[in-house]
């Protein structure tokens, strides 16, 4: 990894973003630069714990330490660690719900590219939700009375016709006649106060009739009303086996442990529509096409909480809350704070360059200018 000089000066205690060759460097809090190539990481372990086995890469525990070298975290693959700290957990090396903790203190250990990093925070099936989470959720409105098996669209009309481009075509839907609006929800992921994990909580919503945008403190009906024991969720998009109108295209997994989370994912993934035609019913939520559903990243912009899309950077955070173009603008009085060991360390970089509005963020970040 070749470093370029830079006019970079830093506080202790802040990540450094730095240009490097093939990208951009970022170094945790109380790493000494660059160069660092192998650091150890207190592990709470469990007491009486049994032998905990190195990940394929080289991930191993001596003591009460994670041992992390550079040749490790370049050869990992996010399903390999994902598999490796649930198999902690599994043989109760560590405590139930501290393979998530791991992980980031595993990726904070060393001086890592972001792309790589960003590879790393992956999963290999899905999208983890935590507390630096929130949920869309758009559903339909129908008059009292209507049958609860519902649909928005009543089928579809015989008009088709050129769309705008000539690779596109535009479908006339006919609306269901009960169909009288629709409703948009939020609902956050917040942490459990009675142990490690989260919970979905709804925040607000607005139902949207005849014209009208009635303010609501919660959503009709609660989307994501799983297992109390659920302390664990994982967020599917699915691609439609067939036109059937029960076919479920949004699926949130949960369960009370990252371990029998991943056993979920396992069997999900086998036979998507076989689990849940057999599962316990309060182990996932899902929801047919008529629904949408989308998570995004929780972020503080000017001292204002904002729901922006997964893995916007720096300078698209700004732009979609101050105003596209406006992002170059701020780099003199820019400050980013990133979560760090459950506190919020500042970001340092070369301020003669914008490499800063090029990072990708994680969730839980600060941004003031």
């Amino acid at each position: 990894m070749a470093i370029l000089a830079t006019a970079c000066t830093h506080a202790p205690g802040s990540f450094r973003l730095i240009q490097a060759t093939p990208g951009a460097v970022l170094i945790p809090p109380g790493v000494k630069d660059a160069s660092v190539a192998r650091a150890s990481v207190p592990v709470p372990l469990n007491a009486g714990k049994p032998k905990c086995p190195p990940s394929p890469s080289g991930f191993r525990i001596a003591g009460k330490s994670l041992i992390v070298t550079r040749a490790a975290l370049m050869s990992t693959t996010p399903a390999e660690l994902s598999a490796w700290t649930t198999s902690l957990e599994k043989t109760g090396c560590i405590a139930s719900g501290e393979s998530f903790a791991l992980t980031a203190s595993l990726l904070d250990a060393l001086p890592l590219e972001v792309a790589k990093r960003r590879t790393l925070l992956s999963t290999a099936q899905g999208i983890n939700l935590t507390s630096v989470n929130s949920l869309r959720v758009v559903s339909p409105i129908f008059r009292p009375g209507a049958p609860a098996d519902s649909v928005a669209v009543a089928g579809e009309t015989n008009a088709v016709e050129q769309g705008a481009s000539s690779n596109s075509v535009v479908v006339g839907l006919k609306a269901n006649p009960d169909l009288t609006g629709y409703e948009i929800a939020w609902y956050d992921v917040l942490p459990r106060t009675d142990g490690p994990g989260f919970r979905i909580a709804p925040r607000n919503a607005e139902a949207h009739i005849g014209g009208q945008v009635e303010k609501e403190t919660a959503p009709g009906v609660n989307r994501f009303a799983t297992a109390s024991d659920a302390r664990w969720f994982r967020y599917f998009l699915m691609t439609r086996a067939s036109s059937d109108r029960n076919d479920y295209n949004i699926v949130v997994l949960g369960a009370p442990t990252h371990g029998e989370l991943e056993l979920r994912t396992e069997a999900f993934a086998k036979d998507a529509s076989g689990y849940l035609r057999t599962a316990d019913k309060s182990s996932f939520a899902a929801m047919t096409p008529q629904f949408g559903v989308n998570p995004y990243l929780r972020v503080k912009v000017q001292g204002v909480d904002q729901d922006l899309d997964l893995g916007v950077s720096v300078r698209q955070a700004i732009e979609q809350t101050a105003g596209r173009g406006s992002a170059q603008g701020t780099l003199a009085h820019l400050t980013v704070l990133k979560p760090h060991n459950g506190k919020l360390a500042r970001v340092d970089w070369d301020r003669t360059g914008s490499e800063i509005l090029n990072l990708p963020l994680e969730g839980g970040e600060e941004i003031t200018w």
